[in-house]
């Protein structure tokens, strides 16, 4: 607990003086519900590495005055707020957004009152979500900065001024790579003469920091670079399940990791993202997510999203040719799940060497893909936490250290106006009614939110958004798969049980072959080949030649070769069913 001594006491007296003596005349008497003493609760500002204790919060209007000790005298006519046992903090942040408009209830909600979109929003939008409406403050990339490979530093600079003029908060690069360095250095320099960081993907993360990127989106770019150039090479033709699997030379990844630190880089790992399926809490994640997609007031969450969220909680972003994008982790065989399971371990150890090292951490969620807007970043900060930072520091990488993102190079913009509560920073705050830092978790147990100086009213309201076009989906979706070919074409009538092949793309390990509409049992070799045995049952089953008009043998009922139909179906979230094939049962 902290306890204020003398000398420290007699400047808090002198800063109530002056709190009191900055505010506007009468301010207390002529508009009493502007000011606002927060009381009782344990702060979390964002900043320090401790909490404080037996403190108030002074909010004039939309801003934080002061935090002073909890006996200073309140401002005349001022509101007192009681949150005796609760806890107070920043306003969380999103630093890693694709924003669709129905979201803004989610994100206010789970307390999360900024996001950094990546891309480019309307100015107006942009000014209305920085008052008190039912939206987050909207900042954001103004796309991505327009340079090509192979332009010169003219070229370059004329880009970056017509980028300039969306009024970009951050600057999102093209990826980074080698047959992009000279392009990228320039416009890197470009952007940061104007003041702002570059945020961006990235092959080989320690060439990027040295050409001018600031904060790296995933931890992939640290893996490739420690790869071989003959594994490299064996990853991009599929032939690996995760690039997880080559962070083993601690010893080149910790001179990855101080370079990159000595450099002032930001880590945005996205963790909920890429790896949320394969954490222990993955299943209470999930039950957490259908919590909030089954509120009868989200009715305008699209179903397709939904289903597709909650799955990721089960799938694994794979990266081999074995698997479709994201399959069930369920579905894996043993030595393919473990792989996977070491590969997580390697990037949770990375991440807490990053920090360890004095790195910083920028809680993004890539949502909508990433997660559910808003409390995916409740769920970045558990894994954070499963990675070996501490609650406080998961906090701040999700409040302060994320804000910095706003604040451009060696702080060129300006202090940023939120993630964190001290005096002049706007008043964007959530208490909690149980501790954070004992069980980060806890960031879950929202009581009240606090955005622009009004406390948000939480729930959802089913008008507040309507679709007048499907929803899209997410990034790495299932859709309907496509069969080009069927073998053997054909069987003989009286076949015993025969086995069929169909290739096409787009199977994956929950796909399931139907005959004439029956379900069976089905062997998914990899996403462009599946299997089943036919029963004979099913081939004495066989109807008309779907191919062929009726011809003069009426009597027999049947015209030419009967068919089988076949189709495969990919089942839901998203998924669909394939064209569909015939198999020929010829007569004997």
């Amino acid at each position: 607990m902290n306890i204020l001594s003398a000398p420290s006491l007699r400047l808090s007296v002198v800063a109530v003086v002056l709190v009191l003596a900055g505010m506007a005349p009468g301010l207390a008497q002529q508009n009493a519900g502007r000011v606002r003493v927060l009381t009782g609760a344990t702060i979390i500002d964002g900043v320090a590495d401790a909490p404080l204790f037996d403190r108030s919060i002074v909010i004039e209007g939309n801003t934080i005055r002061a935090i002073l000790p909890a006996d200073s005298p309140v401002p005349a006519g001022a509101e007192t707020v009681d949150l005796d046992g609760k806890y107070v903090m920043p306003g969380l942040m999103d630093s890693h957004v694709h924003w669709l408009d129905w979201m803004g209830e989610l994100f206010l909600n789970h307390g999360v009152t900024s996001v950094v979109a990546m891309g480019n929003l309307d100015s107006g939008l942009r000014a209305q979500s920085q008052g008190a409406d039912r939206r987050p403050r909207l900042y954001h990339s103004g796309d991505r900065v327009p340079f090509g490979n192979d332009d010169d530093a003219a070229t370059i600079a004329r880009a970056v001024r017509e980028w300039l003029e969306n009024e970009p908060d951050v600057a999102h690069f093209p990826n980074h790579n080698d047959a992009s360095r000279n392009a990228y250095a320039l416009a890197a320099e470009e952007v940061h003469r104007a003041g702002f960081l570059v945020f961006g993907h990235t092959e080989i993360a320690p060439n990027a920091i040295s050409d001018g990127m600031n904060v790296i989106e995933h931890v992939w770019g640290f893996t490739q670079a420690a790869m071989s150039a003959g594994d490299l090479e064996a990853f991009q033709q599929g032939e690996f399940l995760t690039w997880a699997s080559f962070m083993t030379d601690w010893t080149r990844l910790g001179d990855m990791i101080s370079e990159a630190v000595d450099a002032g880089a930001y880590l945005n790992p996205t963790l909920i993202y890429e790896w949320g399926g394969m954490s222990e809490r993955a299943g209470q994640r999930e039950l957490d997510d259908y919590r909030v997609v089954s509120d009868p007031g989200l009715v305008y969450f699209p179903e397709n999203l939904a289903g597709s969220l909650l799955a990721k909680h089960r799938q694994i972003k794979n990266f081999s040719g074995r698997y479709g994008n994201m399959p069930l982790v369920r579905y894996l065989p043993d030595a393919d799940r473990v792989q996977f399971e070491d590969g997580y371990q390697n990037v949770l150890e990375f991440v807490r060497r990053y920090v360890q090292a004095g790195g910083k951490i920028q809680a993004g969620t890539d949502s909508i893909s990433g997660g559910m807007p808003g409390l995916s970043v409740h769920q970045e900060m558990q894994m954070l936490v499963e990675a070996g930072l501490t609650p406080m520091q998961a906090l701040k990488s999700a409040t302060r250290w994320s804000a910095e993102l706003l604040e451009g190079v060696n702080g060129a913009r300006g202090p940023a106006s939120v993630g964190s509560l001290e005096p002049g920073k706007r008043a964007d705050l959530i208490v909690l009614g149980a501790d954070p830092l004992t069980e980060i978790s806890n960031t879950q147990n929202i009581e009240r939110v606090m955005k622009d100086g009004d406390w948000i009213e939480l729930g959802y309201n089913p008008e507040y958004y309507t679709f007048t076009a499907p929803s899209r989906s997410v990034a790495g979706a299932t859709f309907a798969p496509v069969i080009n070919s069927v073998s053997p074409a054909s069987v003989n009538a009286g076949a015993g049980t025969t086995r069929i092949a169909l290739a096409g793309s787009g199977f994956l390990l929950t796909s399931l072959i139907r005959v004439n509409g029956i379900s069976v049992k089905t062997t998914v070799i990899n996403p462009r080949r599946v299997e089943f045995d036919l029963p004979a049952g099913l081939v004495a089953t066989a109807g008309p030649n779907p191919y062929a008009a009726p011809g003069p043998r009426q009597n027999l009922g049947i015209v030419g070769d009967r068919a089988i139909e076949m189709h495969v179906l990919n089942p839901p979230p998203e998924g669909g069913r394939s064209n569909s094939v015939n198999l020929f049962v010829r007569p004997n």
